[in-house]
């Protein structure tokens, strides 16, 4: 580190006896030399880190990262999250860096980072200066790390989420302080209509439900879609309970050791069609010691959408309920969440089974 030297010279006179027997004094002249050693001056004054602008937070140049608040299980259903979802997209890839709440996941777009603080654990709960506060520390952290020099934010925490702008305004401030990073805090209120209109993203109020499969009941004319989990793309075929119980009803087996090869990947969805439902196999992972990726159950979710899009109305999805411990606590929520995402136009119908319940009981 440069270190900034101020000399300061200065005279001093100090009396000292001529002689101890004489009353006679004489003045000695001094110099004395003093160093100030002072911290490198930043380009950003730390009076000015934060600006509040009345300007769109989507219109800023693209030279400044973006940030915005969110729950651990990456609903972004309301407010200005929705927007964030339908622009920035890659919700499975936000989840598969698995912050908790209090940390930031983030996605780099072109020469821009979009940065998701996670403040609270679900989508219903509000958060708390603390948590907000250990996300922004975070946040801080990646702006250095990056060297993210332009950041702009809206009222973090205190839309929906109804903080004390005053508040989260001072957490900024002091954690900021010497990140070298200049702040604008987007409050549009020029044209609230604007605004408004790109907030007002359709979100399905997706009905979710966990019981037995022999209670669920079907509209006349509609299939249920069966959505099944394969952890190995690799040899020998990945076959498990749930893989035999669905067999037993729709009789896909076969078929299904015809199409799995070493080819596979990860992501890629295999389908199979009967009178009365449709049968997806997902690709989740490469082999049965990785995680379980939400990014490839989203590349599997898209597939599917695009089978079924043309010709299904709130669609029944019935799909595994992953238990601990095993899988995160907030596993099944952010399956909810990549459902309710992908088929936003269609109103899905999540139905969740245990293992114990799984598949007809009769």
């Amino acid at each position: 580190m440069k270190i900034s030297t101020i000399i300061v010279l200065y005279q001093i006179y100090q009396t000292i006896p001529y002689h101890k027997h004489q009353n006679n004094i004489f003045c000695c002249k001094k110099t004395i030399i003093i160093f100030i050693f002072m911290e490198p001056f930043s380009t950003t004054s730390k009076e000015n880190i934060i600006e509040e602008v009345d300007v769109y937070l989507f219109k800023m140049p693209v030279e400044y990262s973006l940030g915005h608040c969110v729950s651990k299980d990456m609903h972004m259903s309301a407010g200005i999250a929705s927007y964030f979802k339908s622009v920035f997209g890659r919700v499975g890839e936000l989840m598969d860096q698995r912050p908790g709440v209090g940390d930031v996941a983030y996605l780099k777009v072109n020469d821009r980072f979009v940065f998701y603080l996670v403040t609270k654990e679900l989508k219903y709960l509000k958060p708390t200066y603390k948590t907000l506060t250990s996300a922004v520390i975070k946040l801080r952290d990646l702006i250095v790390k990056h060297n993210v020099k332009k950041l702009a934010l809206p009222r973090i925490g205190c839309g929906l989420d109804k903080l004390d702008w005053k508040v989260v305004k001072q957490i900024l401030y002091d954690k900021f302080q010497d990140a070298g990073c200049m702040i604008k805090i987007c409050h549009f209120t020029h044209d609230k209509d604007v605004e408004r209109k790109s907030f007002r993203i359709l979100h399905p109020r997706i009905l979710k439900t966990t019981k037995e499969i022999k209670n669920i009941g079907k509209r006349e004319f509609e299939k249920l879609n069966f959505i099944l989990y394969a952890y190995s793309t690799t040899t020998p075929v990945y076959w498990d309970y749930r893989f035999n119980r669905v067999n037993d009803k729709y009789n896909f087996k076969s078929q299904y050791f015809k199409d799995f090869n070493n080819n596979l990947m990860v992501g890629e969805c295999l389908y199979y069609s009967t009178n009365e439902a449709h049968v997806f196999v997902i690709f989740v992972k490469e082999r049965l010691s990785d995680s379980f990726s939400y990014q490839n159950l989203e590349s599997g979710l898209l597939k599917i959408k695009n089978i079924i899009y043309t010709n299904q109305w709130h669609p029944t999805f019935i799909v595994q309920e992953l238990e601990e411990p095993a899988f995160e606590r907030t596993a099944n929520q952010k399956i909810t969440s990549l459902i309710s995402t992908i088929f936003i136009p269609l109103t899905p119908c999540v139905i969740f089974e245990k293992r114990e319940d799984f598949l007809f009981t009769n």
